[in-house]
């Protein structure tokens, strides 16, 4: 039998190892697996290992409505959860929650089944990090604080595999099915969608040219630390801080990029989206858990 198989995650895969079924007491040999020989009868197709559309990056790009849900409890069990509550996306956050890379695959584990496009927040602009995290199956990444377009270049280009990039190449990891996905490593940029949050004036000033970068799919506004930057911390509805904002959204249009927003209060959510933005989180796990019980016990605790 070839080992070929250990160093080509391509090679055919051919085992002699009989299946034996019981029956009434008798021993009896069915037949040799051969996957080749399957193959030819139609069993299955060396061809079906396919990684599944971005439907999200699909979306935004037919100028769609993607909803979603931020995941910020740093548990498999809570964001399957919130993968069946019929959302467009989940954010994964390993930003300002308990999250490293164990947990976070752990969560795209959990929420596989789903028909819900997992996104994962890195806690910085990291080349180490963006490898890491796409190689463990997470092809849609935010990264914060993104303030012009060099750094939003330096991030397309981690995400690439060489010549458009530099991403390290690992011929099987989890992202491509341990390498059973053909042709992944030529095809991986199409299903995979960079999403960089506009968090600074800097950022703002900048946005048009951090939309124009080739590889960029959404300008997220992060509203809690651009309106602390622009000193109005709690205050996102501050009027200079809402013109920063659709400034953000315009200079995203123009550049025919999608715009995104997180937006737990349905008024702003209503708002932002008759705007224009077509990427929007509307709650967290965090906040329906900790809100939704407060309101339970007051109910009970009117006195």
């Amino acid at each position: 039998m070839s080992l070929s198989f250990l160093f080509d995650p391509h090679a055919p895969v051919r085992a002699s190892a009989k299946i034996v079924q019981i029956d009434s007491g008798q021993k009896n040999i069915i037949h040799h697996t051969n996957a080749s020989s399957r193959c030819e009868r139609g069993e299955f197709s060396e061809d079906r290992m396919q990684e599944r559309a971005n439907s999200v990056k699909q979306g935004l790009a037919e100028g769609r409505l993607q909803l979603g849900l931020w995941c910020s409890l740093g548990s498999a069990l809570a964001t399957e959860v919130m993968a069946g509550s019929n959302c467009d996306w989940l954010l994964i956050d390993g930003e300002h929650s308990p999250n490293d890379l164990l947990s976070i695959m752990a969560q795209l584990q959990a929420v596989g089944g789903h028909p819900v496009e997992a996104c994962v927040r890195l806690p910085e602009e990291n080349a180490t990090l963006i490898k890491q995290f796409m190689d463990a199956g997470a092809r849609s990444l935010m990264i914060p604080n993104v303030r012009n377009a060099e750094q939003a270049k330096r991030i397309v280009a981690a995400a690439r595999y060489a010549p458009e990039g530099f991403r390290g190449f690992s011929v099987g990891h989890r992202a491509n099915q341990f390498g059973r996905i053909k042709e992944y490593h030529q095809n991986a940029h199409l299903n995979q969608m960079l999403i960089l949050q506009i968090e600074c004036e800097e950022g703002v000033r900048n946005a048009s040219e951090i939309a124009a970068v080739d590889g960029v799919d959404v300008l997220f506004v992060g509203p809690g630390d651009l309106s602390t930057n622009m000193g109005a911390m709690h205050n996102a509805g501050a009027d200079h801080v809402q013109q920063a904002i659709a400034s953000v959204l315009e200079a995203a249009k123009t550049a025919g990029k999608a715009a995104g927003i997180l937006a737990p209060l349905q008024a702003d959510a209503e708002r932002y989206i008759a705007n224009g933005f077509t990427y929007v989180a509307v709650g967290a796990d965090l906040g329906l858990v900790a809100r939704g019980s407060d309101a339970l016990i007051a109910h009970f605790k009117k006195d």
